[in-house]
């Protein structure tokens, strides 16, 4: 039986300066930040369904520490026979455990309540393509001395219009549907930098809806190069599906999401 991971990695700014300098910032009230994703694979027959929920939340630019809310719960629930899952909190603000055996053409509810307010956020798992294969190139952009060379053959889910993210590790993503490549399979290259002989690379492919492809655009346009991805600070001009039902005033940042996946690993050689 294959063992499948699915990272979720939040980064916090590191800053660093010469000299402390003490500097009066304005404040605003925190918010709650929720990254929410969910892996199923098929997995031969033996379904598996992993992920996480991480709640932080929102803190001046110069903190030390990212803030965790304190005694909330989350739940998924299936919107179909109404069942509950109360999901476990393993460390602060993170919860791994408890998901349901999750199904295709089902609707499911993610409630999480923090401060006697309720946030609510509503998704299908949608299907993924199927990873061909994924093997080592010898060639290079710029620099063969630092590049390496990764082939990445996938096809595409036919009869339907598709968009997908794929993970590379190490905080690099990339979005992509499937207009020019409808029904048919897409090659591509992509191109790791200062990876060593031994090391492992994994590429997963996750099945995700438009409004979530825009969102991971969006938050990857402007987090820049400063690493994290879609899962990293969340910048505050871009609006999630998470919504406070008991003040729509108080927003919540942040997405939850319900991917099938497939994944290849690789070891450089």
């Amino acid at each position: 039986m294959k063992k499948y991971y699915l990272f979720l990695i939040i980064l916090p700014v590191a800053l660093a300066c010469e000299e402390a300098i003490d500097v009066e910032l304005p404040t605003s009230d925190s918010r709650l930040v929720v990254d929410a994703l969910i892996g199923y694979n098929e997995n031969n027959d033996d379904p598996i369904t992993i992920g996480q929920v991480k709640l932080t939340l929102t803190a001046p630019f110069l903190a030390e520490q990212v803030p965790v809310p304190e005694n909330a719960s989350v739940q998924i629930i299936d919107n179909t026979s109404g069942e509950i899952f109360e999901l476990v909190e393993q460390e602060p603000g993170i919860f791994i455990d408890g998901f349901p055996n999750l199904e295709f053409n089902k609707s499911y509810n993610l409630r999480i309540v923090y401060n006697d307010e309720i946030y609510i956020a509503t998704e299908e798992l949608v299907r993924t393509g199927t990873l061909i294969s994924v093997e080592q190139g010898d060639g290079f952009l710029f620099d063969e001395q630092i590049e390496t060379e990764v082939k990445v053959n996938f096809s595409d889910i036919v009869n339907e219009r598709n968009y997908y993210l794929f993970s590379f590790g190490f905080d690099n993503y990339l979005v992509t549907d499937d207009e020019f490549y409808q029904d048919s399979n897409l090659n591509f290259s992509y191109y790791y930098e200062n990876v060593d002989p031994g090391d492992l690379i994994s590429v997963t492919l996750l099945g995700i809806d438009k409004e979530f492809a825009d969102y991971v655009d969006q938050t990857l346009s402007q987090s820049g190069d400063g690493g994290g991805g879609p899962f990293s600070t969340v910048p505050a001009t871009v609006r999630g599906n998470i919504m406070n039902v008991s003040d729509p005033e108080n927003i919540a940042f942040g997405y939850f999401s319900i991917s099938e996946f497939d994944i290849a690993v690789l070891t450089v050689e």
